[in-house]
């Protein structure tokens, strides 16, 4: 080891949701590993959290907690302003394989929602066979599908839906301009021209701004044969208002892997509904996606043992 190159402490981390032992094997290379319910919990110096909510009463106690590093992107889970009054770092691991693995998901609850993928299995399931000349599926290929929010994920989702279906994408996102949009090959449009597509696929984070940005009013603007996707939070979309849009024939369909509440109540409105397809927030949860992800978060808690900042720090007013 260089002299200039920092002696790495041995942390001591508390993992509190399962990750990809891939990761976790990583870790435990260097330091220590321990869960909520280890006596030593009082001593975790780096916390993991995947989906878990994450406020002080559970590291309040941790006095020694240097950062809170978070399985995935969205850190909406965590309480990161008091995080932030107790000087702990909280970094995130977007992008990799995870970004790749919420597109596909994305694309499957669209094509799953065109080929009606579980009404068909039922025809056969259930000896309806002849039932088949009545229906006609729909097509991706040549949809105009629209993206609210142009991140990673969104740009990926641009790249199979262009390139692999030759739809006509747009996209909204007031923080990425116009030319940035239109390098990725993606047409740039206001929340209206989107809403306006024939698939609209929301890629944003979950915030005050964004909190119901999808109701009753934008589900309006969509149009009766129109499908909506929603792989990123819940809360971004009222789930009421969707409920009645899909019920009395505002739009066509939707799929939905986020929920508000997690897990739904058994009574939510959209279980009863047969043009709603439903997942358990799992478009992420692939083998590779789980495992790069898992593996980032040993690289950002090597990267706080040496006493460095993680290039993905969300709180850099934490730093001296």
């Amino acid at each position: 080891m260089s002299k200039d190159t920092p002696t790495p402490v041995r942390e001591c981390v508390c993992i509190v949701d399962p990750i990809h032992p891939s990761g976790v094997e990583r870790i435990a290379a260097a330091h220590d590993v321990i869960g909520l319910d280890d006596p030593r919990v009082a001593e975790t110096t780096v916390l993991v959290i995947r989906t878990s909510p994450l406020g002080p009463e559970i590291f309040g106690a941790m006095h020694g907690l240097k950062a809170i590093v978070k399985h995935g992107a969205g850190v909406d889970n965590i309480a990161i302003p008091a995080a932030t009054q107790q000087g702990v770092m909280v970094a995130n691991t977007p992008g990799g394989n995870n970004s790749t693995a919420v597109a596909e998901g994305a694309v499957a609850l669209m094509l799953g929602l065109l080929r009606r993928t579980r009404d068909m299995d039922a025809l056969v399931r259930e000896g309806r066979w002849d039932e088949r000349w009545g229906i006609r599926l729909g097509d991706l290929t040549g949809a105009r599908v629209g993206l609210i929010g142009f991140g990673r994920i969104a740009r990926q989702v641009a790249k199979i839906c262009g390139a692999g279906f030759g739809c006509e994408v747009l996209a909204f996102d007031p923080v990425v301009s116009d030319a940035e949009v239109r390098a990725a090959g993606v047409e740039p449009a206001d929340l209206t021209g989107v809403l306006g597509c024939d698939i609209v696929s929301i890629h944003v984070p979950l915030t005050e701004g964004t909190r119901n940005l999808i109701d009753t009013v934008e589900l309006g603007m969509m149009k009766p044969h129109a499908l909506l996707v929603n792989c990123s939070r819940g809360g971004i979309v009222n789930e009421a208002a969707l409920a009645e849009a899909l019920r009395c024939g505002q739009i066509a369909g939707a799929g939905i892997d986020v929920f508000e509440a997690e897990p739904p109540a058994a009574d939510h409105p959209l279980f009863g509904l047969s043009n709603c397809l439903l997942s358990p927030h799992v478009a992420g949860v692939t083998e590779a996606g789980m495992k790069d992800m898992a593996l980032h978060v040993a690289a950002v808690i090597d990267t706080v043992s040496r006493g460095e900042v993680p290039a993905t720090l969300l709180n850099p007013e934490v730093l001296p």
